[in-house]
């Protein structure tokens, strides 16, 4: 009969003390290792990498605060701020090559390199400030339909003009809202966007007051 210490010599499942492990049980094993074993700290280069990323990270967000603010801080801007403005009567006046009393009367369509445009003749009855000379009409050329427009511009209406010669034969107002001031009994009218007045000198001229 076999002794137990025989049996279990037979019984073994790794007989002869060799190592029969499985290939794809070591392969398998060590990639769930590496998955969660702890990765290496960056030295040298890769330490001073991170350091310059996190840096500029820092400085963009930084900036992009700063660019928040000025949008914040900074005022409105009109729909007409590409046109100059004048915040005193003396600069208004200033600015304009001429300064007439006329009245409108007739308008008509202008293309000037494609751009719709209105042409419109004012019969000049003073002058304040200019080469322009009473009884004699002139052209003011000013855009049309858009929001850049003169609405309290028309036919048969009497105004101050404050212009500035486009050309030899046209001219422009010196802006949309302080171009013109609309005369009624004697006296004249802003538009609603215009806070600037007239100096008396210049109304004294035109017969106005």
């Amino acid at each position: 009969m076999r002794t137990v210490k025989q049996l279990m010599s037979v019984s073994n499942p790794v007989p002869n003390g060799e190592d029969v492990r499985d290939s794809r049980a070591e392969q398998r094993l060590a990639q769930i290792v590496g998955a969660a074993g702890p990765r290496p700290r960056p030295t040298g280069r890769g330490r001073r990498r991170l350091v310059l990323v996190g840096a500029a990270a820092v400085l963009l967000v930084a900036g992009a605060g700063v660019a928040g603010v000025r949008l914040l801080s900074e005022p409105a801007v009109s729909p007409t701020a590409d046109e100059p403005f004048f915040a005193t009567t003396a600069e208004l006046e200033d600015r304009a090559e001429a300064i007439v009393r006329a009245t409108m009367t007739s308008a008509r369509g202008y293309d000037a390199d494609g751009a719709a445009e209105t042409a419109a003749t004012m019969r000049v009855t003073a002058v304040a400030k200019g080469t322009p000379v009473a009884g004699t009409p002139l052209e003011v050329v000013y855009t049309a339909g858009v929001p850049e427009t003169p609405a309290g511009l028309h036919t048969g209406g009497e105004y101050v003009l404050l212009l500035q010669r486009r050309d030899a034969s046209h001219w422009n107002l010196i802006n949309t809202t302080q171009g013109y001031y609309t005369v009624a009994d004697g006296g004249i009218t802003a538009a609603s966007d215009n806070p600037v007045s007239l100096s008396p000198a210049t109304l004294d001229d035109l017969g106005l007051q």
